[in-house]
């Protein structure tokens, strides 16, 4: 009984390989199928950043930026994220780019599903944090086992 208990209170070791499931497969995933082809391709940047720019029409010639961000976030924000370093700002930037990337396929062509699961995990990795196996816990805790 006292396991269970550890179990929903976070305590035990299974919530810690939970966590590294939830940062290791998404991370995977987003760099391989969206990040990667995203990042190695400049000129394709503009039409992401559209995504963003759209909604702020003052701001229109900032295109390129927003599009680079976007890259950036699902590529090396991603892999952050897998290994666990400097997880929770990384897991942030994802976020947005994955909020905003939802919003374009509502107001827009395709189904916002796949942005919408990639913004939960995401969030919740945000708020969570990365677990003990991640470099963050490696580098940078407080306990001095």
């Amino acid at each position: 009984m006292n396991k269970f208990i550890d179990l929903l209170k976070g305590k035990c070791e299974c919530t810690q390989i939970g966590l590294l499931i939830l940062r290791v497969l998404p991370g995977y995933f987003l760099i391989v199928n969206h990040g990667w082809k995203k990042i190695i391709n400049p000129e394709k940047w503009n039409g992401l950043g559209e995504a963003v720019t759209k909604y702020l029409v003052v701001i229109d010639f900032l295109s390129p930026i927003f599009g680079f961000l976007a890259a950036f976030s699902e590529s090396v924000c991603a892999v952050l994220v897998l290994v666990g370093l400097f997880t929770q700002p990384a897991a942030i930037l994802v976020s947005i780019t994955m909020f905003f990337a939802a919003l374009n396929h509502i107001t827009g062509t395709g189904n916002p599903e796949l942005a919408l699961i990639y913004l939960s995990v995401f969030a919740a990795i945000s708020a969570t944090g990365p677990g003990k196996y991640s470099l963050d816990s490696k580098f940078f805790s407080n306990n001095k086992n």
